[in-house]
Formats: C-alpha cells, structure tokens, sequence
C-alpha cells in the first residue's frame, strides 16, 4: 500500500495535466521548440508532425512534407534537431556535415557540404544563430575541435581556439553562460581505452581562449565516471538528465542541484523555453509528453546541491607523509634505472651495430614522424588509421586522406627499398588485427634497421 501511495505521488504531475499528453511508440521521436511557430512540436511519421497547442491545452496534428534524400527512420536516428530564439529549426547530421532546414510545414536540406562522419557523440549547440558542434568521434580519432554551420555559405568550418584546448573526447555536456562556454563530464582515449573527463573548461567567447578552471565535483554524476551508459542532455536550458537524476547547473555561481527519483530513466529530455516546460517521460511502452508551466515541478522530488567546481583542501600531515616517501621511493627508483641505463649503453658500445643512420636531408618531416610512429609500435604493429593524423593537416575529405596516405607509404617504400637493397612490396608488412579483421597493422621488415 505505501508502495502504490509513493508511486501516485510520483507520478501526479502527469495526473494534473492529462490534457497536455502525447504518447508516442517511437524511441527517436524529435522533440523540439520551433521558435518561428512559437510551439512544442513532436515529429514522429514523414507525414504529419504534433504541434500544442497552448490555448487549447491539448496536441494536434499538421501536415509535414519532409524533402529527405534518406529514409525516415535514418533520418530520425541520425540526425539533431538544434533550435534558438530568432532561429529556424536546423537538423544536424550526428557525425557533422548535412543539414536540413525547416520552414513552415517543410523539411528540405540547406546545405552545401556532404556527410563529414567525423563528430559523432560530440556536444551540440547553438551560438549566433548558428548550430555547432565540440568534440566528438569519427575517422578513428576523438576530436577537440568546434565546427560552426554557416547559415549563409551552407559549409562547415573550424573554429580556431588557439593551441591550449581540452583534451579530445566525447559524450561532454556544453552549457552557455557569462558569454562563456563551460565543457565538462564527458570522457577521453582512444580505441577501447575510455577515461573518464573530471576537468572543466571554460571558452572566452570574446578571445576563443581556453581555460581549465578545476576539477569537476564527482557528486554531480558519479555513476556517469563508472562507464558508458545513456546521457539525455537537455537542449536550451541548464539541464541535463541522467538514469534517475536531473541536474541543474548555475554558472553564475558556479553551483548545481541535482534531483533524485527512484523509477530510473524517468524523464528523459526536459526542454524549457521561459516559463514552460516539455518533459519527456519514459514508459515500457512509449514515450510520454506533457507541457507545464510550472517551474516548481523539480521540487517534489528529493535533490541535493554544491559546487560545480571541486574546492581545494588542506593537505593532512598524514597526505604529505605518504607524498614525501613516495617521492623518495621514485628518487630512488630513478637513480637505479639511470645506473642501468648506463651500463646498456656501455655494453651497446661495445657491440657491433648494423643499423643505418637515417639522414634529415633524405626525408621530410612528415616522413620522418611516420618512422619514429612505426619503430614505436613494431612490437604491436602501427593502426594504418594513425597514418591519417600525419596527412590530416587540412581537414581535408575522406578520399585525399586516404590518396595521401598511399602517397606517403609509396615515397617511402621506393626510397628504403633503394637504400636497403630489398624489394619495395618487402619495406612494409602487413596483417590483420587478431580481433578485428578488419582494422590493418603495419609493421617494419626485420631487414630495415635504420636509427632517427
């Protein structure tokens, strides 16, 4: 009976507002604010999209004529619809590039670029009226950058922010505030190997400076540090919805409340446009949608707050103890591996070397870094992928990375096959990643022992 009597209580600010309901079956149904219209929309068929309306107090239904060059399931799975006040609504392809547009009751694609497949699982935002993107994945590396649209030109650039960045990632949440962007709570690596992102960075939005301004407080999400699972962030607002917790960030004052439910994945999008809100909330079925204007909801639940930033503490007596005789331990440890060092090196001198001295003068910069990147990975072999950050100096299509790449391995096979009497297809060898067969490792033929 309490069980049932929690449950009511949970759940009646749906109960409150039962004509302001949309169920829908389709998980990737869009939700948005179409600002131009001035009204929720939900988008879930390729002929009609839901509109509230507020007058009424209730969903209806309107024409939609979608100018889509892909199928509508596609198009809902693999786009990001971004919207602003005095903007148009823009959907966004996942992974940068395409983009369509709506006007009216038409959907049709605006832009001039292609699929760029480079920024999947990045941060999307909107910033002077233009949709963006930070960071991200694609063409096997993880992303740091920020890629604007612009509106006018229809093609993507990048935003140049200077050398000091964040390190490249994804899943990070992106929040506006004090003509700042603050990036945080996302996660890093590379392949497999995924950290956990507990930095926060500020963009001067004046300077395009970035600035890391300290260590996120774990308590604002800490089974997001555990792992992988799925992030609902918010769009237009500070909220970002987790498993079972809402969290607020003011950055004004550099604070966050963070609300608590037991039902888990009980909203999961929250959209507020002043003083009205699209809540999103899951069932085993569909997907529910009200409309509310009260901003007091939040506070029916449970919800703790505390500092965005984690505060410094003084360091105990007992900390410094253990610093200090872990740093005596590395001393020692170094003074050891030098002594060791020493007498490699000594019994290398006295050992014949047959390998050959690479001159400057025979290769470029670029060639020289594929070699030390190579004789790093022999034991392991080199991901032909890496190549493509050598070459990747220009941000340029899919097709000049991979023709420079061939150009780079053809170079340098003709020019270590004559300086090492061999075959040039005898330079390189490749094989087959053991658990994936279908990434490529490159190694560096026994014959070749050449010194950087």
């Amino acid at each position: 009976m309490k069980r049932f009597t929690y449950l009511l209580l949970l759940l009646s600010p749906f109960f409150a507002f039962t004509q302001k309901r949309l169920e829908l079956v389709h998980e990737k149904a869009y939700t948005f604010y179409d600002y131009q219209e001035k009204v929720f929309c939900a988008l879930d068929d390729s002929t009609f999209i839901w509109k509230y309306n507020a007058k009424k107090e209730k969903w209806e239904k309107s024409p939609i004529q979608l100018m889509i060059d892909l199928p509508f399931v596609k198009f809902l799975n693999d786009f990001v619809p971004m919207f602003d006040k005095g903007t148009p609504l823009y959907f966004v392809s996942a992974g940068c590039g395409v983009v369509y547009v709506k006007n009216g009751n038409t959907i049709k694609r605006q832009d001039h670029s292609f699929y760029h497949m480079n920024q999947y699982a990045g941060a999307y935002f909107m910033d002077e009226g233009e949709p963006r993107i930070y960071g991200g994945y694609g063409l096997f590396t993880n992303k740091n950058i920020i890629t604007r649209y612009d509106t006018t030109e229809g093609e993507w650039y990048v935003v140049n922010t200077g050398i000091n960045t964040p390190p490249a990632g994804i899943r990070g949440l992106i929040k506006k505030s004090n003509n700042h962007y603050y990036v945080f709570d996302g996660f890093r690596g590379i392949g497999s190997n995924y950290f956990y992102q507990d930095r926060v960075w500020s963009l001067d939005l004046k300077t395009l400076k970035w600035k890391n301004i300290g260590r996120l407080n774990p308590k604002i999400q800490e089974k997001r540090r555990e792992g992988f699972y799925e992030l609902f962030q918010t769009i237009g607002n500070g909220y970002s919805c987790f498993e079972n917790e809402i969290v607020s960030y003011d950055f004004e004052r550099m604070r966050f409340k963070k609300y608590k439910f037991n039902a888990p994945k009980l909203y999961k999008k929250i959209i507020q446009v002043d003083s009205l809100f699209l809540l999103c909330k899951m069932t085993s079925q569909y997907l529910r949608y009200i409309v509310i204007s009260d901003s007091t909801f939040l506070r029916k639940f449970d919800f703790e707050e505390g500092d965005i930033i984690l505060k410094k503490t003084n360091t105990s007596m007992s900390t410094l103890v253990i610093i200090f005789s872990f740093l005596s331990i590395l001393v020692l440890l170094i003074l050891w591996l030098l002594q060791k060092r020493k007498k490699q090196i000594f019994n290398r001198k006295n050992k014949s070397d047959n390998s050959l001295l690479i001159e400057a003068e025979e290769f470029n910069q670029t060639e020289l870094d594929f070699l030390k990147l190579l004789i790093f990975h022999q034991e392991n072999g080199l991901e032909i992928s890496y190549i493509n950050d050598l070459v990747n100096h220009d941000q340029p299509s899919i097709d000049t990375l991979k023709k420079r790449r061939e150009i780079l391995l053809k170079e340098l096979r003709y020019k270590l096959a004559a300086k090492f009497n061999i075959q040039q297809e005898e330079v390189f060898i490749e094989r087959r990643m053991e658990n994936d067969k279908r990434m490529k490792l490159l190694f560096l033929n026994e014959l070749v022992k050449i010194k950087l």
